[in-house]
């Protein structure tokens, strides 16, 4: 019996020590995958997050970049606006200066025929230049087309097309500032007069 009892307390602890280290085993693997899988969740975490704040970061660039074009846009747009207003008053003080004379309200005296010649000189200069620019125009026109064809100068079609188009276009754009001045209103001299 005292066989048998031995072999209890040594299968008892044969058991006992195999079953604590299959168990400290099973502890190790298991705590060993479970801190893997822990630290795993972490930077996957970590990633989502930073992935996040670089869509925000995206759309923080993107507002401020619409934000930039709209300051551009109104910084634009007031140029435009000023622009506008000064050659408005630019054009209001032309035609002041346009309707200024010289002899109106003058005694008759000798200066007085000065003067009257002075105000026609100044009323003739506008229309003289208008005509004269008219007619430098026409007659570049007129050489460029003739040296051409006297020359048997071939151009291209899109050169020609070009040439005549800036031709046409300022022919076109100062008539109609020449005429635009011509016949815009002027205050009438009962309102110049109060002035």
């Amino acid at each position: 019996m005292a066989d048998a009892a031995m072999f209890d307390i040594i299968g008892s602890s044969l058991l006992g020590i195999g079953t604590g280290g299959v168990a400290t085993i099973f502890q190790n693997v298991f705590g060993g995958i479970s801190s893997w899988i822990s630290e795993w969740q972490k930077r996957k975490t970590l990633a989502l997050m930073h992935e996040q704040e670089m869509v925000m970061a995206d759309k923080e660039i993107e507002r401020l970049r619409a934000e930039g074009d709209v300051k551009v846009q109104q910084a634009r747009e007031d140029r435009a606006m000023t622009e506008t207003i000064i050659d408005g008053q630019n054009y209001q003080a032309s035609l002041a200066h346009d309707s200024a004379t010289y002899s109106r309200g003058r005694d008759k005296s000798w200066a007085d025929f000065l003067l009257v010649v002075a105000d026609f000189v100044r009323g003739i200069t506008r229309p003289v230049m208008t005509v004269f620019l008219c007619w430098i125009t026409w007659s570049t026109y007129q050489h460029f087309t003739g040296y051409l064809s006297d020359n048997n100068v071939l151009v291209d079609p899109n050169t020609a097309n070009e040439m005549v188009r800036y031709i046409v276009t300022n022919t076109v754009f100062m008539s109609s500032a020449a005429v635009g001045w011509w016949f815009s209103s002027r205050p009438r001299n009962a309102a110049k007069a109060a002035a």
